[in-house]
């Protein structure tokens, strides 16, 4: 019974995950970011509010050109880590 109730959950997770606008490098840009924030001490809030604008950011920008910028800040912030 409990297998029933993970279905919808990984069916929703799948469709969610489907519909994205953030290209996967964005995706994997943002977690770096993120990391780095979440070490540096910024706060929960200013970090939501920093997300939405990276989002905006990178949909307001051709596909290939948002993946493009993205890989260029992981490629940087892979070697501030």
């Amino acid at each position: 019974m409990k297998y029933l109730l993970l279905v919808p959950v990984f069916a929703m997770t799948a469709v969610l995950s489907a519909c994205s606008d953030m290209p996967k490098e964005c995706e994997e840009s943002w977690k770096h970011m993120e990391k780095i924030a979440k070490q540096s001490g910024i706060p929960e809030d200013a970090l939501k509010e920093q997300k939405k604008a990276f989002e905006e950011q990178i949909k307001s920008l051709p596909k290939d050109e948002a993946i493009q910028t993205c890989k260029a800040q992981s490629s940087i912030l892979s070697m501030v880590k």
